[in-house]
């Protein structure tokens, strides 16, 4: 419709002109001028003006009195068309009759008559109706989208002045808010009814929202809250609408920093979604939920940021009618808004200026091999995103939590930057693969430039280890020295959370202990910004008193951990963790798209891997066929250990990038069962063949665009969210290649399994309890002990990642909750002198009862053990894999030093290695080579020796040639009246165990279970050592296997 400037226009324009005056006093200059000159021209036009204005008032007065919209519509031939049809349906006008005085409501429904009138046309219902008022409007056609291209995005958006947002007799804290074309007439149809009952809202376009001042509440009526009915499009692909864009990301950034209160007091709101499932790629969801993905991230991003909702979301389907859901909800509002307008309070005084806040941004960095790390470094940055947002300082703060291979060095060394790192470390001391690049980028920058690179800089480190292993500690003391040689300062002390003590309650007190250092590292960053030499310098004056307070974390860790024992099942909810960000968004592919899709399982069949790499890696592994698998016990043993052989011929020999030496390990990347994939999709509702690509969710983009230096050799860093994933991919190549599902769910996993279901269903409840502290008892019994997996998670919440939140639009969510899949590593089995190219490993077939008689299968082990052969006797299947080299455990150089092995089960496997290469080198020693052989035992243990003696004929060929001088076997379970372990013998021959571990030189091995048998075979050499007369007493005897073990000769692989 043209333009009409009306007494309200004039009074907005009068308005807006006084405003912009007093903001900027300069305007009124040309503004005077302006006037003077229109003055002038009225005065030369007025002659001419005259008999035209005489002519306009003998026309009114000559047309029909009863047709106002007849005249308006001669003004442009489309709109007297358009004329015929009804401008407001039948329910519109029942109301204004119940609620305009007699005189309004005959002037209405005065019969328009004249000559050639058509007959009253049938009133239209439902979506035809609501189609029809925006044709009239101009809101859908495509003459108002041509005319509205050359206009500002926000002068389109507004609607005409009888519902301008600036109207003088609007409600300063009534506001109906639009956003997308069809929710345009809507609104003002909104605004209409509120009228007629008496209101006054202000209609704003949700692109014009900040106007709104939500966040500050009623600054006229102290306590009193502001009132927003949001009428949201969702469009193609599940978007929001491009004028509600802008405020949807706003409040889901806000959502995902973590701001709760920012709109608790101050906004009760409503939403009413419009969707159309016409415009879904999957037409087999017809329902209004599965087309208003708009309404229900506003709605749920407004009730965590603290607003009030008013009434239940509303939704509406255009493909069976907007009306049909659009006029029952509206009738459910207006109560609403009227109790909370009636609700004023005493106008306030003085509203207090809200200060400037500098946003700091902190990284929550974690190097997880296990997943471990990762699951604590998750729920530290979600608490952090909470603690980040609240209080009254100057200075706030912002957090994002990623792997570390996921950031730039430079980024974590700039002065200001305040960095939280939470690393593992490996049996060998190796970093873990998600942050290994990253942390050989930064021994470089800090050996480049040592205490200057990182100057400025702020960090903490937690780490994670188990001291059976060697290298305990290994990686997070080399981050700390490799952070303070870059010249970085490190805010809080070092924390060590060991896994035989407990890595969850050492983290959790450490974490306590943490939030106050961050704080003053956040109000810090600037100065460390400014002045990074300056800050770092008063920071060192600081280490005394830091050193004093990590003595404070370690004894009340002890504390806590002893505490923390006993703790009642019944004990109510408390400390739910908070809700992890999601950072990866999920956009479906059409089944035309032509990109390519990514190829798993990952790796290459050639010689050379993909990344160009020097050695085949669990980034980049080789695909190797298995040229043989035997069963290595008895098929009437309920306990199934497999020999597998891979053929690494194709990968460039011996001297190749797959190479090996005795001692290492072949990292396999498994694939979950079919079976089990198939049931999670069904679970999920998804098809297995859809195809989707991965990308951040909004707020979540890297600062700047991610990329490695040309020069360094690595690449560049991962260019979108998830890097485990590769895509574009499927449903079923993601659930079988890149997640973990049979492992037993982590605690942030449940935590945001939570947040995907209804509030009404008690599993919910359930997960909520599990994840919690209080659930600390449940959680071990109910998913640790019963080794709950995905699907166990998803079956204890029927709708999680239902009908409310389906799972084809929050499956980012879902494929970050999970852990991604991990390559196993295996001991090898053989010596390159006796398979150069077919490297074997021996493994138990993981398959159990859990304590509720749930069966259980590993996922690594059922994988290689279900693979299909063909009649050639190789797999069909291709297993990517990898060699994984060993820095400590290896055989000796020589066959004169002493050796003493001990590995029962499995743990065996990999001394049989030791021993091809031992008997290779005895085949071409010197006769004087040989008389200088040291001794050289094997403790082997297992059920009974007709059942699980592993390698046994092989075993007894090398103490037959003398390659091993004592074979030693524990059968455990041969005795009836008693069980008989390694440890056991040792203690039996501790004098010559004592003996062989003395000698110069020797070197001690053990491999195998590191729960029960790690540490009683440790203390039964230690024993043996102390029962020589050498040595003083057990302490002692302590002392000198701990020297041994700093110098490689006391070497333990084990695992749990």
């Amino acid at each position: 419709a043209p333009f009409a400037m009306t007494d309200a226009t004039m009074t907005s324009a009068r308005k807006h002109l006084a405003d912009a005056v007093r903001r900027t006093p300069l305007l009124a200059v040309p503004l005077a001028l302006a006037a003077l000159l229109l003055l002038a021209a009225a005065v030369v036009l007025l002659p001419f003006a005259a008999p035209l204005a005489i002519g306009y008032v003998i026309l009114r007065r000559s047309a029909p009195a009863d047709a106002p919209e007849a005249t308006a519509a001669s003004s442009t031939p489309a709109k007297a068309t358009a004329s015929k049809t009804p401008s407001v349906s039948r329910t519109v006008k029942e109301e204004a009759t119940k609620a305009t005085p007699s005189s309004t409501r005959d002037a209405t429904n005065a019969p328009t008559g004249g000559p050639g009138e058509v007959s009253e046309v049938a009133p239209l219902t439902g979506s035809a109706a609501l189609m029809a008022k925006m044709r009239r409007s101009g809101a859908v056609t495509g003459e108002r989208r041509a005319r509205d291209a050359g206009e500002t995005k926000t002068g389109s958006a507004h609607v005409n002045a009888s519902h301008d947002s600036s109207t003088d007799d609007s409600d300063g804290r009534f506001f109906i808010l639009h956003g997308g074309e069809a929710s345009v007439q809507i609104a003002r149809d909104l605004c209409d009814k509120a009228r007629l009952r008496g209101l006054r809202p202000r209609v704003v376009a949700m692109d014009d929202f900040k106007s709104c001042d939500f966040d500050k509440g009623d600054s006229e009526n102290e306590g009193a809250q502001k009132l927003a009915v949001f009428v949201v499009e969702t469009v193609e692909n599940a978007q929001p609408a491009e004028a509600a864009g802008t405020c949807l990301r706003f409040y889901n950034r806000k959502r995902k920093a973590g701001e709760r209160d920012l709109l608790r007091g101050k906004l009760a709101y409503a939403v009413l979604g419009l969707g159309d499932t016409n415009l879904l790629l999957d037409r087999q969801t017809t329902t209004a939920k599965d087309c208003n993905q708009a309404g229900q991230t506003l709605d749920s991003a407004l009730l965590f940021l603290g607003a009030e909702r008013l009434v239940t979301r509303g939704e509406a389907n255009d493909a069976v009618g907007l009306e049909e859901a659009v006029e029952p909800w509206s009738e459910t509002l207006w109560p609403a808004v009227e109790a909370r307008l009636a609700e004023t309070k005493s106008p306030s005084k003085d509203v207090p200026e809200v200060k400037k806040q500098n946003r700091v941004s902190v990284r929550f960095l974690y190097g997880s091999q296990t997943g471990n790390a990762a699951e604590i470094c998750k729920a530290m940055a979600a608490e952090a995103a909470i603690i980040g947002s609240k209080g009254n300082e100057e200075t706030t703060f912002v957090t994002s939590c990623s792997s570390a291979n996921e950031v730039d060095v430079a980024d974590v060394l700039r002065p200001g930057a305040v960095t939280a790192f939470v690393v593992s470390s490996t049996g060998d001391g190796d970093a873990p693969d998600n942050c290994d690049t990253f942390f050989t980028r930064l021994k470089r920058a800090a050996k480049a430039a040592p205490g200057k690179a990182g100057v400025g800089a702020q960090y903490c480190v937690l780490g994670l280890g188990d001291q059976n292993y060697s290298a305990f500690m290994a990686v997070p003391r080399a981050f700390t020295a490799a952070m303070e040689k870059a010249g970085a300062t490190a805010f809080y002390p070092r924390g060590e959370a060991d896994e035989t003590l407990g890595l969850y309650e050492y983290a959790e007190t450490w974490q306590e202990n943490l939030w106050e250092p961050l704080r003053r590292a956040v109000q810090s960053a600037p100065r460390f910004a400014s002045d990074p030499e300056g800050a770092a310098a008063e920071a060192a004056e600081a280490k005394a008193e830091a050193k004093a307070q990590a003595k404070a974390v370690k004894k009340q860790t002890n504390e806590t951990s002893a505490a923390n024992d006993d703790v009642s099942s019944t004990t109510p909810i408390e400390g739910v963790p908070a809700m992890p960000a999601c950072r990866a968004r999920v956009v479906w592919l059409a089944s035309d798209d032509a990109s390519a899709t990514a190829a798993y399982p990952a790796g290459t069949a050639g010689a050379t891997p993909a990344d160009g790499g020097a050695a085949f890696s669990a980034a980049s592994p080789y695909l190797a066929p298995i040229s043989k698998r035997t069963l290595l016990t008895d098929p009437r043993s309920d306990r199934r250990v497999v020999h597998v052989e891979f053929d690494l011929s194709g990968a460039g020999g011996p001297s190749g990038a797959a190479a090996y030496e005795p001692g290492d390990s072949i990292g396999v990347l498994p694939a979950n069962d079919p079976a089990l994939v198939a049931r999670v999709a069904e679970r999920l509702g998804l098809d297995l063949d859809a195809r989707f690509d991965l990308v951040w969710a909004e707020g979540h983009e890297p600062p700047s665009p991610p990329g490695g230096s040309e020069q360094d050799g690595f690449g560049s860093l991962p260019r979108g969210p998830l890097p485990h994933i590769r895509r574009p991919t499927t449903v079923r190549d993601a659930l079988t290649h890149a997640v973990d599902l049979t492992s037993p769910a982590r605690k942030s996993q449940l935590r945001v399994f939570a947040e995907f279901c209804s509030d009404a269903d008690p599993g919910k409840q359930k997960l909520l309890a599990l994840c919690a502290k209080s659930g600390k008892d449940a959680y071990a019994r109910d998913v640790v002990r019963e080794r709950a997996s995905t699907l166990d998670i998803l079956n204890m919440a029927p709708t999680c990642f239902g009908r409310d939140y389906s799972a084809a639009h929050h499956f980012g969510a879902f494929l970050e909750a999970t852990p991604p899949l991990q390559p196993r590593m295996y001991s090898i089995t053989t010596a390159p002198e006796t398979a150069p190219t077919t490297p074997a490993v021996a493994f138990s077939v993981v398959r159990f009862a859990s304590p509720a008689g749930v069966k259980r299968e590993g996922v690594a082990t059922n994988f290689l053990d279900r693979l299909e052969f063909s009649s050639e006797q190789t797999s069909v299947t291709r297993v990517p894999v990898f060699i994984k080299r060993s820095v400590f455990f290896k055989p000796p150089d020589s066959i004169s030093t002493p050796t003493l092995m001990i590995g029962p089960g499995t743990g065996v496997a990999p001394f049989r290695g030791f021993l091809q290469r031992r008997a290779a080198m005895v085949a071409t020693a010197t006769e004087a080579e040989k008389k200088e052989k040291g001794p050289c035992w094997l403790f082997f243990g297992c059920r009974r020796a007709e059942e699980d003696f592993l390698y046994r004929s092989d075993l007894e060929l090398f103490e037959a040639s003398g390659v091993l001088d004592a074979l030693h076997c524990a059968f455990s379970r041969e005795n009836p009246n008693e069980k008989t372990y390694v440890q056991h013998l040792i203690r039996e021959k501790k004098n010559a165990v004592g003996a062989i571990v003395a000698a110069p030189g020797a070197r001690v091995y053990v491999c195998g279970d590191g729960g029960g048998m790690a540490k009683d075979v440790h203390a039964a050499l230690r024993d043996a050592l102390a029962s020589r007369p050498e040595v003083a007493d057990t302490q002692a005897a302590e002392a000198a296997l701990a020297a041994m073990t700093r110098e490689g000769r006391y070497v333990r692989d084990i695992w749990s």
